[in-house]
């Protein structure tokens, strides 16, 4: 059986990126099917806006964008499509929220209990009540600061966005308000950007890699939908592609887990909360133990 993961270490670049996949390897089955129940509403609904998305897109390309020579007018489905993706894109955030929030409540559980079980999905719902709508709070708040950020110099947007994204693991693991972490993620990235930087690059270029799996069928459905006119083809493979799509959503819980390792990375390298915690237990600990590997003479 493999060694459960440690989560106050400190790590090297590499070493995050591992983990992650160990950890979300060895968590697997009591982690998604939190995520699916929880997520499972965006998931149904981010599904159908989805279809009604590219079912838009494919009215536009059969009708090439064309406005009422008359009027000047948009037509309907123009609208209509329009109105589509900016729908489909709300319930996307929303569903990215709700990742990103059940992975850390996860995780937050799974240090909580030592190592010793891993978190159970009342545990988590629990914890994910409590925390959802500070997080949304925090989010819409961290919106605004980064627009700001951009509209008045393009680096500092780009700066802030960084640092941000250690925001709500500091608040849920440290079950602390907003104005304490934003304060505390400055703190722990100072001179450890690009890191961190890295860490997600690596992470969203993974995790958008295996969104293209889907997104690319939907995209090569709806332009030959302009050649083939045959809807009990074209609809039934946008719906299968669509749930697929929003399903590998989930696949945002590993950037969740790395920005989770980065946080214990800094904050162990500043702090040594885990090595102190070791050092404490250091002598207490008894034959049935089984979190820890047992001694060899």
């Amino acid at each position: 059986m493999n060694e459960p993961i440690e989560l106050r270490k400190t790590r090297d670049f590499g070493q995050i990126i591992n983990d992650s996949f160990t950890f979300l390897k060895q968590n697997f089955k009591p982690l998604f099917t939190s995520l699916l129940i929880i997520c499972g509403f965006f998931i149904v609904i981010g599904t159908v806006t989805s279809v009604f998305q590219y079912l838009g897109m494919m009215n536009l390309y059969k009708g090439a964008f064309p406005l009422d020579t008359e009027s000047n007018a948009i037509p309907d489905y123009t609208m209509n499509y329009f109105l589509s993706v900016l729908f489909n894109a709300v319930i996307i955030i929303m569903l990215q929220v709700c990742i990103q929030t059940v992975t850390l409540c996860y995780i937050s559980v799974y240090l909580n209990k030592g190592n010793n079980a891993k978190p159970t999905f009342e545990e988590v719902w629990g914890y994910f009540k409590y925390y959802f709508f500070r997080v949304i709070g925090s989010g819409i708040v961290m919106t605004i600061l980064i627009v700001v950020g951009f509209v008045l110099c393009f680096i500092p947007g780009i700066y802030i966005a960084n640092v941000f994204y250690l925001v709500i693991p500091i608040i849920i693991i440290e079950n602390t308000s907003f104005g304490y972490a934003f304060n505390r993620s400055f703190s722990l990235i100072k001179n450890n950007w690009w890191f961190v930087f890295g860490i997600i690059f690596i992470t969203s270029l993974i995790v958008g890699i295996a969104s293209s799996v889907t997104t690319i069928p939907l995209t090569v459905i709806t332009i030959g939908a302009k050649f083939f006119s045959s809807k009990s083809i074209t609809l039934p493979l946008l719906i299968f592609f669509s749930i697929l799509r929003n399903i590998m959503m989930l696949a945002y819980a590993l950037s969740a887990i790395a920005v989770a390792f980065c946080y214990f990375n800094l904050s162990e390298e500043k702090e040594g909360l885990g090595l102190m915690d070791r050092i404490e237990k250091f002598g207490k600990t008894t034959d049935d133990d089984s979190s820890l590997p047992k001694e060899e003479y």
